[in-house]
This record gives C-alpha cells, sequence and structure tokens, in this order.
C-alpha cells in the first residue's frame, strides 16, 4: 500500500513539475512595420534578437521606384537578423496573379527582401492553388519566407502553404474570447501568426500574450495601436511587450 501511495505521489508530482504552454513557447514578434523608415525602424532594429519578422509596405505594395531610406533600413535590420518581407495585396484572390508576381519582384530588385507577405487572403479551399502558385513564385527568388494574411481562421490547407499564416487579425477585446482552433497545435508554432490591436493597457498586452503562447503563436505583435490604421506606430508598451514574448526562450 506504502509503495502505491507513493507512486501516485510521485505520479502527482511530474504533473505538478511540468511547464504549461506559455512558460515554454519561445515566440519573436511579427511586425507590420507600416510606418516609413527612421526612429521606429530604428528602435525595432535595437531589439533584434527578440524580432523574426517587419513587414515593409512603401505604398500597398512596393511603390514605383527603389527608396533609398527603405534600402538602408531593411540592410541594417537585415544584418541584425531580422527577416524584412515585402507586402502585396491579393484581393481574397481575385487579383491577377501577374500583377501580383510583378511587385514580388520589384521588391525584390529594389530591397533584397527575405520575403513577402500576402495580404487580404482568402480562407475557403478553392483559392489555395491560386495561393500554392504564388508561394512557389517566391520560393524561387532570392527572398523565399511566404507569410499568409487571412485574418481569421482559413481552412486548415492554408497553413501547409504558408511559412506562417495570421490566422488572427483584430482588436483585444475580441482576441480575449476568440476560440483557436483546434488544429493549431498540430503545428510547429512558427507556422502560427496572431496580430492584435486596440489593447489599451500593459496588462491586457500580457493577457495577451499569454493567450497567444497558449494558443500556439510562433508569432505574436500586440499593440494599443487602433484603426483605421493600427500598425503605423511601435506601441506604448515596447519594452514589456519584448519581455514577455521573450519569457520562455
Amino acid at each position: 500500500m506504502k509503495k502505491v501511495i507513493s507512486l501516485v505521489l510521485l505520479a502527482a508530482l511530474a504533473v505538478m513539475l511540468v511547464p504549461s504552454v506559455s512558460a515554454v513557447l519561445c515566440q519573436k514578434m511579427f511586425i507590420p512595420a507600416y510606418f516609413y523608415p527612421g526612429p521606429l525602424w530604428d528602435q525595432a532594429i535595437a531589439s533584434a534578437s527578440n524580432i523574426g519578422v517587419m513587414i515593409m509596405n512603401p505604398a500597398s505594395g512596393p511603390g514605383t521606384s527603389q527608396d533609398s531610406n527603405y534600402v538602408a533600413k531593411v540592410n541594417a535590420a537585415q544584418a541584425a537578423g531580422i527577416k524584412v518581407i515585402g507586402y502585396s495585396h491579393t484581393s481574397y484572390g481575385a487579383r491577377n496573379a501577374s500583377e501580383v508576381k510583378s511587385e514580388i519582384d520589384s521588391y525584390i530588385a529594389w530591397y533584397n527582401v527575405s520575403g513577402i507577405f500576402l495580404d487580404e487572403v482568402a480562407t475557403s479551399a478553392a483559392n489555395i492553388p491560386y495561393y500554392a502558385d504564388l508561394a512557389s513564385y517566391i520560393r524561387n527568388t532570392t527572398g523565399t519566407y511566404v507569410a499568409l494574411n487571412p485574418g481569421t481562421i482559413p481552412d486548415q490547407g492554408y497553413i501547409s502553404v504558408g511559412d506562417t499564416t495570421v490566422i488572427f487579425e483584430n482588436t483585444y477585446s475580441v482576441y480575449n474570447n476568440w476560440a483557436s482552433p483546434s488544429w493549431a497545435s498540430n503545428y510547429s508554432a512558427s507556422k502560427i501568426t496572431h496580430l492584435v490591436h486596440a489593447t489599451n493597457s500593459q496588462n491586457k498586452m500580457k493577457t495577451a500574450i499569454t493567450k497567444s503562447k497558449n494558443r500556439n503563436a510562433g508569432n505574436v505583435y500586440v499593440t494599443n495601436d487602433v484603426l483605421p490604421n493600427p500598425w503605423d506606430i511601435l506601441p506604448s508598451f515596447w519594452t514589456p511587450e519584448l519581455t514577455e514574448i521573450n519569457k520562455g526562450c
């Protein structure tokens, strides 16, 4: 009987010692850097060890010509170990793929980006071939990283198309009660990205980061910035957010 009790106690102790997901998931910040090169880029680059990706977006796309200020900051960010990827929208699969590919070519030629962020991504399985074609095109360039942004839960097949997929882009109030798809835990955390805006306090930011870890999001960005463009500044709780993201690393 004593031996049985001891085994039960040991089993209970083992469960207590197993860390929770939020304690062990090492995340990276995924920044929609929709602001012109300058102090905010410098601030982000200075924290490169905690940042996985920055999205450059000169003009809802690459614009019409190279911008030397972007060249300098992209080079600096990449030298620090950050992936800088270019923004291109897809109109939920309705945009002509040749237009998107032309923007990809411009980003590569002008900025030597590390990959592409495809925005306005569809969610239906019927559109997967469209995105698989674009992903293949990107991976045949020098910048091979593919990020997909449906901004909501898509058909599970999209997760295999991108290197990461944004399955949440919305406000903190929505995120707080949002249910992550059950299949999210079946993938490497790096495949899952969450973007949370309108987070109006540091405590709510901490709650959001904890929830993102428990929801297996390897890439995350939480900001107090708000619509119409919630990505045009860095969050006021920048340093505390870096600390929260770094927990478990």
